[in-house]
């Protein structure tokens, strides 16, 4: 399994081979975000698309973002998704860790559901926190 960053130019090449991986991931920020609105930031740069590949097919994608905070700058994750996560996720991870050290990033950051946790205790995530909302 190959881990790559789809330069912003190639994003529209792989969108259609993982717009269904996104799909479930994105209807989560219940209105945040639209498929829309991230292919947008993909293509001009201001998120990174990363995917999973073999010979056969693509497996799986991330989108990450540089979030610079008064005090921090992190690696932000933001939507995951995919099938047969296991044979690429720890991949996958230890690729974005790098990228958000070459960046200077000095923390991984994201918000999950609830499921995924099995994935990000084993990997060296804390939880710091829940993310709560109700609808107006």
């Amino acid at each position: 399994m190959k881990i790559t960053l789809v330069p912003p130019e190639n994003v529209f090449e792989v969108w259609p081979d993982i717009r269904e991986y996104l799909e479930p991931a994105v209807e989560t920020s219940h209105g945040r975000w639209t498929l829309e609105h991230l292919i947008a930031v993909l293509c001009n740069g201001r998120s990174q698309l990363w995917i999973a590949f073999d010979e056969e097919r693509i497996w799986g994608a991330l989108t990450t973002e540089i979030t610079q905070y008064p005090g921090k700058r992190c690696l932000s994750m933001h939507f995951l998704g995919g099938t047969s996560l296991e044979q690429w996720y720890p991949s996958m991870l230890e690729h974005v860790t790098n990228h958000g050290k070459n960046m200077n990033c000095s923390a991984i950051e994201g918000t999950a559901r609830f499921g995924f946790w099995k994935f990000l205790k084993q990997d060296g995530f804390d939880k710091t926190s829940a993310f709560y909302e109700k609808s107006l």
